[in-house]
């Protein structure tokens, strides 16, 4: 811990983090332990996720609300899929090739309302782990896409690039949807 508070400039930043280490880094561990099944890899991703959070510590204003545990736990997914890929040896070159959406028949636009934000929901959880993380750092947490690099550990291009891949797949999910309901 003493490392992670020697990154920090002010009394009130080390208070603040000491605050959110002590009541998340049992959860954090958790999270990540389900998706490695490793305790001590579960013990590294929740260690960079806490040096990634005191770059980022200014984006928390309540460290007992429900966004400050959603943002931990994007993080946490997130170093821990880092792992798996470095074990694994994944590389996902397409992702690198990028087609802009069709700024004409763009479904989503339209679906943005109260009405249709639950479906919206659940079709955002239904995306990718990858993309699911950019729209969640993007909107929940309001974070640019150069900060969502450097929580992520890729360029902003390629933050950008999952964020319209992103958008392509939902477009085509509602799409469907209102397909389905036009045919009955």
């Amino acid at each position: 811990m003493l490392l992670y508070l020697s990154m920090l400039d002010t009394e009130e930043e080390k208070d603040k983090f000491t605050e959110i280490y002590q009541q998340y880094q049992h959860f954090c561990w958790y999270v990540a332990y389900q998706l490695l099944g490793d305790g001590h890899l579960a013990e590294d991703a929740v260690q960079d996720a806490f040096l990634a959070l005191t770059r980022h510590l200014d984006k928390i204003e309540d460290v007992e609300s429900q966004k400050t545990r959603k943002f931990l736990m994007t993080i946490v997914k997130s170093k821990a899929v880092d792992i798996l890929r470095k074990q694994h040896g994944e590389t996902s070159v397409d992702e690198l090739l990028w087609e802009p959406a069709d700024p004409e028949a763009d479904m989503l636009g339209a679906y943005i309302t109260k009405e249709n934000y639950n479906h919206l929901i659940s079709c955002i959880l239904e995306l990718d782990e990858a993309y699911r993380v950019i729209f969640e750092y993007k909107y929940v947490h309001e974070l640019s896409d150069r900060e969502i690099a450097q929580i992520l550990d890729i360029t902003p291009k390629l933050v950008n690039v999952r964020y319209f891949r992103a958008r392509k797949q939902l477009q085509r999910m509602l799409e469907k949807e209102v397909a389905g309901h036009a045919g009955k």
